[in-house]
């Protein structure tokens, strides 16, 4: 064991005369391990919405979408579906897609919305949205056979806001009233009937779509084309370099999954990144508690330190000899934040069960955050900025208390005592 480490270790045991040191290095190592137990728990929280909200983004939306230049209508969608299949086989399912503004009418309640027009035989292939229907869902999605003319699956939330239930007939409008010569002409209004209610985990959905066959949406607007195509990918991050081919070599514009919630992932990285900010004073605080607690140990140690010196120790020694006992309280307080913060993640949804249980309050309500639990991501790239952060403001705590006892004047010192 090198000597610095030696008397660094003696130090930190302390005497009985230096109880109160003692303390503060114990509340010192707290405040460090605090700290990384609030960071690792908070980052692994926010990286595991992160992932969940991707995972419910990319199932419920389509991996990519093509449409023509200018918002034209594509008449001829079995073709373009070939093309884009000819120039990117990571393609897996690809289905025509239309987006309709609608006003929905039930028994005097209105509420307006989109509908989605899609071709219920391959949008499994597509996206998640068979699997999204209530356990009394209809026959639009997941039963296999085609809908009837005039069915309509709706977002369950939407449904509640007009009071409708599976076999409700809805009204749907798809035109803005016209003003003529003889008065008022209304919109076109379509009668359809509620086949199946979605709960697709994603507040937009639930609460403002609906979907139909793509011919009931062809009836709905009149057109014989359909805005584009969507398809699914065999990974969805190869998006941007389909979308880049399909563009260079087809006339058609992409659009990626990602292109469409670029802003709310965007917030979210900055919210994750102000977070760990926030927390990181957790730790500073910690590092000026050990700053104080080497300052008053040099002031405690100054016949120590002349005796030392006085017998051949350098001022680097002496140096070395406080930077280690304050890398030896921060490393301490570092890596029981990281044990216990890393177990704490790992069983957070029983923790927050225990604390809303004794505290009688709801901590997750899931029907606001749309998942069963909290999601948690331990990634250990995370842990190990934290602990490169953490240990590296305990290191820079302890410069300017060790420095000032290697610049103590041995005979000073011992004249003092």
């Amino acid at each position: 064991m090198r000597f610095e480490l030696y008397v660094a270790l003696r130090y930190l045991r302390g005497k009985r005369k230096t109880r109160f040191i003692s303390l503060i290095t114990f509340i010192s190592v707290a405040g460090v391990s605090v700290g990384v137990i609030a960071l690792i728990v908070v980052m692994s929280v926010m990286t595991g919405f992160d992932n969940a909200l991707r995972e419910t983004i990319i199932g419920n939306r389509a991996h990519l979408t093509v449409f023509l230049p200018a918002g034209r209508e594509m008449v001829d969608y079995e073709r373009a579906i070939d093309e884009v299949r000819a120039i990117a086989p990571e393609v897996t399912g690809a289905g025509p897609i239309m987006q309709i503004e609608a006003l929905l009418k039930r028994d005097g309640q209105t509420t307006g919305g989109f509908i989605l027009g899609v071709d219920p035989a391959r949008e499994a292939e597509v996206t998640d949205l068979g699997e999204n229907l209530t356990k009394n869902g209809g026959r639009l999605f997941g039963s296999g056979r085609l809908p009837g003319d005039k069915e309509i699956v709706l977002g369950y939330r939407l449904a509640h806001r007009i009071g409708a239930r599976i076999g409700s007939e809805i009204a749907v409008l798809t035109d803005k009233p016209t003003v003529t010569p003889f008065g008022m002409r209304p919109g076109n209004q379509v009668y359809l009937t509620v086949s199946g209610l979605s709960q697709a985990k994603m507040s937009d959905f639930d609460n403002l779509y609906a979907f139909v066959d793509i011919n009931t949406a062809k009836m709905l607007t009149g057109r014989a084309g359909v805005d584009g195509i969507h398809l699914k990918l065999t990974n969805p991050f190869l998006a941007d370099a389909v979308s880049q081919r399909v563009s260079d070599r087809l006339p058609y514009r992409a659009e990626t999954w990602y292109q469409n919630q670029e802003a709310f992932f965007e917030a979210l990285k900055q919210e994750k990144v102000a977070m760990f900010v926030i927390l990181v004073f957790i730790i500073l605080v910690a590092a000026f508690n050990i700053t104080s607690t080497l300052i008053m140990i040099v002031m405690e140690k100054r016949r120590d330190i002349g005796i030392l010196r006085t017998l051949g120790s350098s001022g680097w020694s002496i140096l070395w000899l406080f930077v280690l006992e304050g890398l030896l309280i921060g490393v301490s307080g570092t890596v029981i934040g990281v044990v216990a913060g890393t177990i704490l993640a790992y069983n957070i949804n029983p923790v927050a069960e225990f604390i809303a249980g004794l505290m009688g309050v709801d901590l997750f309500n899931s029907t606001i955050y749309y998942f069963d639990g909290i999601p948690v991501a331990v990634v250990p790239f995370d842990i190990l900025w934290i602990t490169v952060s953490a240990v590296a403001l305990t290191f820079l705590s302890t410069l300017y208390p060790a420095w000032s006892a290697s610049r103590l004047n041995p005979v000073d010192a011992l004249r003092y005592e």
